[in-house]
């Protein structure tokens, strides 16, 4: 999507790009199944499946699965187009497939069918992104061939940064939580974690409409700093605003809100919102600078800042866990923003503030 928005990229070299993040899409996915599938089968797999056997699980799964990437290739596409409205007939074609599908297969009362199913429909979404490209086969010719140095070069450094994001993000959260689960047992962090998925739910809504517009946006405006400097100051204000008075409505209704999306019960968790709203509010304004990295393609950069945020997440975690319990969780979450979004400040000072 970074090279693609660029105005002076040749067709040429935009269909490398292409060609050569398919190949790697792949090989990524290949070898990370491998990893999984032979080092721990039975965590990974045994664990969630009850009525077919593995291989007949994965012969659905992997396809699936692979359908689910080339839709994120193909609509990456789209989105350097910066062609919102197709972006969203496609993405409201798939969610009702998706959505269809869902409910089919909840409906069967298969648990296999039922975990199946949010793949199988997502793969599904493959076909509208299709769709798109076949009426406007006169826009864009995507075709799969050989990849080439320049452009792994390229591409490489967006998969240094996304495997940063994933083990210093996602990974350590797994970590952590099976730490609590430890400590307070399934009950008790059950509290955090519906705080915690809340936040998870609203900032996926964010990260979605942050990579629709702003990143393609910005991409497209790298050459030109000042129009950059200005849009990306100006999206900061704007989305600073919205989120002080999205984030207070959910604090002043936290009771409610905790109920209506998990259970009678979850209440109990309300005190938590606190410290995690306002971590939300640094993690949200984070993403639009640690976004500006990305476009500007400072790996070294992006990855000490995430190490940064994730040391002082599990060092709070550890000296805090013994006076405040399961508010020390949401208390680091917190000061981790708070560290990302001052180092992501320290990284850019010299393109925001000339």
């Amino acid at each position: 999507m970074k090279h693609w928005s660029d105005p002076k990229a040749s067709e040429q070299s935009k269909h490398k790009l292409w060609q050569t993040g398919f190949w790697v899409t792949n090989l990524i996915f290949i070898v990370i199944f491998c990893l999984l599938f032979f080092w721990r089968r039975d965590y990974f797999f045994s664990r969630f499946v009850e009525f077919y056997s593995i291989g007949q699980f994965l012969a659905i799964f992997l396809p699936a699965i692979f359908l689910m990437l080339m839709t994120g290739l193909l609509n990456s596409v789209i989105l350097s187009f910066r062609d919102v409205k197709g972006y969203a007939l496609v993405s409201i074609s798939g969610i009702i497939l998706l959505v269809v599908v869902v409910l089919w297969a909840v409906s069967l009362g298969n648990l296999d069918q039922a975990l199946l199913s949010f793949v199988v429909g997502y793969g599904l979404m493959f076909f509208c992104s299709l769709v798109y490209f076949a009426l406007n086969r006169n826009k864009v010719k995507l075709r799969i061939g050989t990849p080439d140095g320049a452009s792994l070069k390229k591409i490489s450094q967006f998969v240094l940064m996304a495997i940063s994001s994933i083990v210093l993000g996602k990974l350590l959260d797994f970590m952590v939580r099976d730490y609590v689960i430890e400590l307070y047992g399934l009950d008790r962090t059950g509290l955090w974690q519906s705080v915690a998925k809340m936040s998870s739910s609203y900032l996926l809504v964010f990260s979605g409409t942050v990579g629709v517009v702003y990143y393609p946006k910005m991409a497209s405006l790298i050459h030109d700093e000042v129009a950059l400097r200005s849009y990306v100051l100006k999206v900061m204000g704007f989305v600073g605003f919205i989120t002080v008075i999205c984030l207070g409505i959910y604090y002043f209704n936290r009771e409610f809100i905790l109920n209506l999306f998990f259970a009678k019960g979850f209440e109990r968790a309300a005190y938590l919102v606190r410290f995690q709203a306002i971590g939300d509010f640094f993690c949200i304004l984070s993403y639009l600078l640690a976004y500006l990295l990305s476009a500007r393609v400072q790996t070294v950069k992006y990855i000490v800042a995430q190490l940064f945020s994730a040391l002082i997440y599990v060092t709070l975690v550890y000296l805090l866990m013994d006076r405040f319990n399961l508010e020390a969780l949401t208390l680091a979450y917190l000061w981790r923003y708070i560290g990302f979004f001052l180092i992501l400040i320290l990284f850019n000072r010299k393109f925001l503030f000339k």
